[in-house]
């Protein structure tokens, strides 16, 4: 018997991040494979998955994907991810306090690719709770060493009040976009990272997703 399809992991979680941050975009095979970089064989695997948990609706092979339950999705997606404790950190400390200056030293900068999520990613989106760190997603090890040595940050143990989550492969980049000259993942990449992350990640998480559905319900 085959192994039940996880939607919410690796191949999968990349073109359900798609579906989810382009709602109520219909999409065809090959748009969603280009789209999310998965293989055609990954798509027709997450479409029947999707249609069979009546989640999306496809009424024929060739006709688009249309998801009929966005918010369903988003919040099962959310409730999977475990931002805090399945993401490899390296903490840095800023003596920079007011994170807006922190904010104000990455646009000087011209480092590797990165993204604000997290708390600081929530004051920058949709202000409501004042972050006591910073989580900025970069690729590698080695970015987040060049954006230290970049913004005069220190390498700590722990408790740094900076904190480089390094995304490695995954597709947390996708839809990121400039606010107020900084950097900050997807409405709904921010939404799964905060849902269950401690220090009032839900409360923030809570704001995002308003955002998220009255950009969803302007859209239709």
């Amino acid at each position: 018997m085959a192994r039940e399809l996880n939607l919410f992991v690796g191949k999968a979680s990349d073109i359900v991040r798609v579906l989810l941050a382009n709602y109520p975009k219909t999409w065809t095979s090959r748009e969603l494979s280009r789209e999310s970089g998965a293989s055609l064989g990954w798509v027709s695997n997450v479409t029947r998955a999707l249609v069979r948990e009546r989640i999306a609706v496809r009424e024929s092979e060739r006709a688009e994907l249309k998801l009929m339950a966005p918010e369903d999705l988003l919040r099962r997606w959310a409730n999977y991810r475990n931002f805090a404790a399945n993401t490899k950190f390296l903490d840095y400390y800023s003596k920079e306090e007011d994170f807006s200056k922190l904010f104000e030293k990455f646009k000087d900068k011209r480092g590797p690719e990165y993204a604000f999520t997290g708390l600081a990613g929530a004051l920058l989106a949709a202000p409501f709770v004042r972050p006591a760190n910073a989580h900025v997603y970069v690729r590698t090890e080695e970015d987040a060493k060049k954006w230290a040595g970049l913004l005069g940050l220190m390498p700590v143990e722990e408790n740094g009040n900076v904190k480089f989550a390094i995304a490695g492969k995954e597709g947390v980049f996708y839809g990121s976009r400039p606010i107020s000259g900084v950097t900050v993942v997807s409405d709904v990449q921010l939404y799964a990272d905060l849902l269950n992350y401690p220090a009032r990640g839900e409360e923030a998480a809570g704001e995002i997703r308003k955002a998220i559905e009255k950009k969803w319900k302007a859209k239709k």
